[in-house]
């Protein structure tokens, strides 16, 4: 189990599903990150205050009606995105992602999706809370246990010590790809970052910025923010999945 083999493979995977991934990423991030800014700006236009709040940054006196709109709107955002790995985690262990069958699958697996996340932060936040090395060293065993969890009818529990006992004897080699990987990400990232700095600059050399150039600066950051998450996202679950099958068969 090479690194280059499973980066090879998931990146081989990701180029053949690409047009289903980006479909899956459009409707599940883009779209409601491009109506919640919609929103806000709508809301800005008939609001003298949500105007001073964007234009100017001062996000205090705000009424409970706008913590609410964004309340309203991040749950909306991490509802779909929810649904959106999970139709990617299930369809990527059926060996192809497609558009109509991720989607059937994020609805079909979200709440089982949604335990299992519950079940991970608080069982990992224990651990981080106690110390950082148990949380990192448990967050290594239990890497795979999404997929046992998504691909047999093993409880969330369970599917933690299958995981566990998949990755033991593979640790360190798994944490050092997992290093790798988040590395070439994080490079990705920065570099799609680098996009959002011109007009940053331009807002601050502004005394008074107007509402549509700070919209257009959230624009441009959900642009980024959508490309990134369409690269790492599907990349991320691919990547772990192949080392997922690969142990499967040890």
């Amino acid at each position: 189990m090479r690194f280059a083999e499973i980066f090879a493979k998931s990146f081989d995977e990701y180029k053949r599903n690409f047009k289903s991934i980006f479909k899956l990423a459009f409707v599940f991030v883009a779209i409601p990150s491009l109506l919640g800014v919609i929103v806000l700006y709508l809301m800005s236009l008939s609001d003298p205050v949500f105007y001073s709040a964007f234009v100017n940054g001062d996000f205090e006196g705000l009424s409970a009606m706008f913590y609410f709109v964004i309340f309203l709107l991040s749950i909306i955002s991490v509802v779909l995105y929810v649904m959106f790995e999970a139709g990617l985690v299930k369809e990527s262990l059926r060996g192809r992602i497609g558009f109509g069958a991720s989607v059937n699958s994020s609805k079909k697996y979200f709440w089982k999706f949604v335990w299992y996340g519950i079940v991970s932060i608080f069982l990992l936040g224990l651990l981080f809370l106690a110390f950082v090395i148990p949380g990192i060293i448990f967050m290594i065993y239990w890497s795979l246990a999404v997929y046992v969890y998504l691909d047999s009818k093993k409880s969330v529990m369970e599917s933690f010590r299958t995981s566990f006992h998949m990755v033991r004897g593979n640790w360190w080699r798994i944490f050092g790809y997992t290093i790798l990987v988040v590395l070439l990400l994080g490079v990705i990232g920065l570099i799609l970052d680098l996009f959002t700095v011109p007009m940053a600059l331009y807002i601050e050399s502004l005394a008074s910025p107007s509402l549509v150039i700070v919209f257009i600066n959230f624009l441009i950051e959900d642009i980024v923010n959508f490309f990134n998450i369409l690269i790492s996202a599907p990349f991320v679950v691919l990547f772990y999945k192949n080392i997922y099958l690969r142990l499967r068969k040890e």
